[in-house]
């Protein structure tokens, strides 16, 4: 039987009790595997990634012990969380602009349970689609699993991943709720409105464009007023977002 040490805590493990990852590394699963969310995906991980998320796990956890907790028990109905998903394990707080993905375990049964999280700002949350997921039970019946697919950028560790949803409507009432947030507006009232943040992005490229052709300066800072003034357009303004999750970060100690 193969035995190899575990590359985070050098523990000697045999071909049960490790996780090969992706770049040939492998890791304990008694321990170290435990220390990761079961959304983390090991099969296509490096070492780096696993590192990464065990040191988001611990900081999310502090997060949601400082900032969420407190949190559930307010009576301020503007600083209220927001369950969304199967099970309520992905948590909103727009007051923040924080967004929480728990997971509760136990040690024994339905004892000495304890939350753990990985939190991240809410206005990095770049895409939420619907997929599903179908599988055949062992009477040959199909059954249809839902999930929201999230993408959040700027982030360290578990980034992209899907959540479990009941169904279809479970999905559409989450889209809904952040196409609020953001301000993306899909009606035609709005479409006035759209269409003149894309004639000001385009205006943003365009002067960027022509700013490198004509050889002037700060073209890094006009290139990124762009690209910021496309993703305006397309995912709406993050910047208040940015400000309030950041604030809120500042504090957990």
């Amino acid at each position: 039987m193969a035995k190899h040490n575990c590359a985070i805590c050098g523990v000697e493990v045999g071909l049960i009790g490790q996780q090969k990852l992706a770049d040939g590394n492998y890791i304990c699963r008694k321990v170290c595997c435990k220390k990761c969310l079961k959304l983390f995906d090991f099969v296509p991980a490096t070492l780096d990634q696993v590192k990464a998320h065990i040191e988001q796990v611990e900081f999310g956890t502090k997060v949601w012990n400082q900032i969420f907790v407190p949190l559930q028990k307010t009576k301020n109905k503007d600083e209220k969380l927001r369950g969304l998903c199967q099970y309520d394990n992905l948590k909103v707080s727009p007051s923040t602009g924080l967004v929480a993905v728990t997971q509760d375990d136990y040690k024994f049964f339905i004892f000495g349970k304890t939350t753990r999280a990985i939190v991240f700002r809410l206005a990095d949350l770049y895409r939420y689609d619907y997929e599903t997921e179908v599988s055949k039970d062992s009477e040959g019946k199909e059954i249809t699993k839902h999930f929201a697919h999230l993408v959040f950028n700027n982030t360290q560790g578990l980034f992209d991943f899907l959540m479990p949803c009941s169904d279809k409507n479970d999905f559409d009432a989450m889209e809904k709720y952040f196409d609020n947030l953001f301000g993306i507006q899909k009606t035609l009232k709005n479409s006035i409105n759209n269409a003149k943040r894309q004639m000001n992005a385009i205006k943003a490229v365009a002067g960027a464009v022509k700013e490198a052709a004509t050889g002037g300066n700060n073209l890094e800072e006009k290139g990124s007023a762009a690209i910021d003034a496309v993703n305006a357009n397309i995912y709406g303004d993050r910047t208040e977002w940015i400000k309030k999750a950041d604030a809120a970060l500042a504090t957990v100690k």
